[in-house]
């Protein structure tokens, strides 16, 4: 249980801090037309929500950050109105690429038995 509200607090948070930064620095017309203090801000908070957020349910944070990352792509792409078919296939399929690396994997050896205790043996 206290596991679940240590993830939970962090995400909380961020997501307060996100509210914040939409709620109080100006908005622009276009995001052509913004400025590193309004974008930056925004971004980062968002994508520091959404990392804490997927990592409660998902348990792997390298795995949560790519697929935050795709998400975030997709979203400066449709800001920008560049967001096609195409882009959104190809950040599809690098995002899913970048996540599977992350996936836990079995943690297999190159042997089944350590031979490290026969070589203390040994000597």
């Amino acid at each position: 249980m206290s596991k679940i509200i240590l993830k939970v607090i962090p995400a909380l948070a961020c997501w307060g801090i996100f509210a914040y930064v939409v709620l109080q620095i100006p908005y622009p017309e276009t995001l052509t037309q913004a400025n590193a203090i309004q974008i930056f801000p925004f971004f980062i908070s968002l994508y520091l929500a959404l990392l804490l957020t997927l990592n409660i349910f998902l348990k792997n944070i390298l795995f949560s950050a790519s697929v935050c990352l795709g998400l975030i792509l997709l979203l400066i792409l449709k800001a920008l109105e560049s967001l096609n078919i195409v882009t959104g296939i190809l950040i599809a399929i690098t995002t899913s690429l970048l996540a599977s690396y992350f996936r836990k994997a079995r943690r297999s050896r190159l042997t089944k038995a350590t031979k490290i205790t026969k070589l203390i043996k040994q000597l």
